[in-house]
């Protein structure tokens, strides 16, 4: 049975940065990290092997593995009977007979035995789960953060980083992304936590499905009694419904008590149910009291751009009713309360140009020139140069300058131009103007606009012609002459 919510679609607009380090963080430790266990298990083994402990504790483990397991004759013998590499790598992961066989007066008056076990002991403890995974019955703070990370088999990483990824992006937004990662890793301390309490048994735990029913847990505190969309997959049938998200609480609790009453598995279900109940109470506790804050608007699916969206409707309608003497004013309000919005810009362009308004319009190009140079951006640059010719306002040298550049940028050669021309009646000229009338020649030459070319390097010899520009140009338009 799967049950998991479906309610927001992925806005890569907002990434989950934090889930996706998340994610990056696990599978680099599963294959740069856990890629080399093989190796560690195999030299634990041959140091076992190598001072003769197995022929020395084969018995004793066949008949402790029996006694424990309740196995029969015949099921010791088919033990007793496995491969050395095997029974040994068997015997060596077997934490519980290994804290038997410590206190057996026989062990603890061998100091040779001692010395030698504990060399393959040591070098078994290299292997991840068992360096930093959590064993309940020997209590570690590095295994209590370590095992989040650690996963034992690929299936196993793939199946919680999907997991981690379905839950991990919503909740990353609605809470904010520091306060989520420290309820992610609180959830996965308190799932470990239970075990220790619950069954503090000598097994290594691995994994983070811990701390991912915590985001279960965290999801369902986060929405409480709103409806929200889940999508299901029973056997055969599989689809989607819409439910109280805290009416699947129980649906989920009582699928991880099912699996710790009655699977036979090696699922680690103490940590999966005191991670959903940590994850919900650490979220639902706090959103009671009002503690919590949450971004209410993305629950509810608000439009983050709604409140723009209305003042530009309202700022539409004053155009449309041809009442400039309030759209100007409005738009400068605009402008200072949302900079930097190109759909802004273009729809007060208009009403700056017709008004003659040069506070708008000293407004409008400060934010358009500081934007980026993008092709939407482009569009409204190239209808200012186009209407330079005829827009006094728009003659300033700092306006024609930007204007040339960006241009220049956007290898348009014939409006750059133009802008040229303008820019070197100004009274004082920039110090870039060489370099740019250059860049100019070279857009202009492959247009074969030879008589542009002439007039940009007769500007530069008779203003410049010291400049390393002048020279160049001259070469340029020598190579142009000749072919």
């Amino acid at each position: 049975m799967l049950i998991v919510p479906a309610e927001h679609p992925l806005d890569w607009k907002k990434p989950p940065v934090l889930t996706l380090l998340l994610i990056l963080l696990n599978t680099l430790v599963y294959f740069a990290y856990q890629g080399g266990d093989a190796a560690r298990q195999q030299e634990a083994v041959k140091l076992y092997l190598d001072a003769g402990l197995l022929s020395r504790e084969r018995q004793l483990f066949v008949e402790a593995l029996v006694v424990r397991h309740k196995l029969d004759v015949e099921e010791g013998k088919q033990v007793a009977a496995l491969k050395r590499n095997d029974l040994a790598g068997m015997l060596l992961s077997d934490l519980a007979f290994e804290q038997t066989l410590h206190q057996l007066p026989a062990y603890k008056a061998d100091p040779s035995w001692q010395a030698t076990r504990q060399k393959a002991e040591a070098a078994r403890d290299l292997i991840s789960s068992y360096r930093f995974g959590f064993i309940p019955a020997k209590f570690t703070v590095q295994g209590l953060f370590g095992a989040m990370f650690l996963h034992g088999s690929f299936s196993h990483l793939l199946g919680n980083m999907v997991f981690l990824f379905i839950f991990g992006f919503a909740l990353e937004i609605a809470l904010g992304r520091w306060v989520y990662l420290s309820l992610y890793l609180t959830s996965g301390l308190a799932s470990h936590l239970l075990w220790w309490v619950m069954d503090p048994v000598w097994v290594s735990g691995i994994g983070a499905s811990g701390a991912i029913a915590g985001l279960m847990g965290m999801y369902l505190g986060v929405y409480g009694l709103r409806r929200i969309n889940f999508f299901y997959w029973v056997g055969p049938f599989f689809g989607y419904f819409r439910a109280p998200a805290l009416w699947i609480l129980p649906v989920w609790m009582g699928k991880e008590l099912y699996g710790l009453l009655l699977a036979n598995d090696n699922t680690n279900y103490y940590a999966h149910l005191g991670g959903l109940g940590a994850g919900f109470l650490l979220v639902w506790l706090p959103r009671l009291g009002g503690g919590l804050k949450v971004d209410e608007a993305y629950l509810n699916k608000e439009d983050p751009d709604a409140p723009f969206k209305r003042e530009c409707a309202a700022l539409d309608k004053l155009i449309g009713d041809f009442a400039l003497e309030q759209a100007a004013p409005r738009g400068l309000d605009l402008l200072t309360r949302y900079p930097g919005r190109l759909v802004l810009l273009e729809r007060l362009y208009p009403v700056a140009k017709s008004r003659q308004d040069k506070a708008l319009l000293g407004a409008l190009l400060k934010q358009l020139f500081s934007l980026p140079m993008h092709a939407e951006a482009m569009g409204l640059v190239r209808r200012l140069a186009d209407d330079s010719a005829e827009q006094s306002l728009l003659h300033h040298p700092a306006v024609q300058l930007h204007l040339l550049q960006r241009l220049l940028r956007d290898n348009d050669g014939v409006r750059a131009l133009a802008c040229w021309r303008r820019l070197i009646k100004a009274s004082q000229q920039p110090s870039q103007l060489p370099a740019l009338t250059l860049q100019l020649a070279k857009q202009l030459g492959p247009l074969r606009d030879l008589r542009g070319v002439a007039e940009l390097h007769q500007f530069l010899r008779g203003n410049y012609p010291e400049a390393e520009q002048t020279a160049q140009l001259g070469l340029y338009q020598q190579h142009l002459g000749r072919h």
